[in-house]
């Protein structure tokens, strides 16, 4: 797998859903980071607690880090 196929993978647990618009964008410094709808820094320490990546979690192990509404 060369650099540009590796970076237009898709985690695991967005397989078969439709990606927002400018998904394979590259970031603007300039403009706000989009709203993120998951707890980061728990989904991290989870996933390395089970010795995944998060690229690796599946969507039920994402959707544990929903906020709750």
């Amino acid at each position: 797998m060369n650099g540009i196929e590796r970076m237009r993978r898709v985690p695991k647990f967005l397989e078969g859903e439709p990606l927002p618009a400018g998904y394979f964008d590259s970031p603007n410094p300039y403009a706000s980071a989009p709203t993120r709808k998951v707890d980061l820094g728990a989904l991290v320490a989870y996933a390395r607690k089970n010795g995944k990546s998060c690229w690796e979690l599946t969507k039920e192990e994402v959707k544990r880090f929903e906020p709750v509404r």
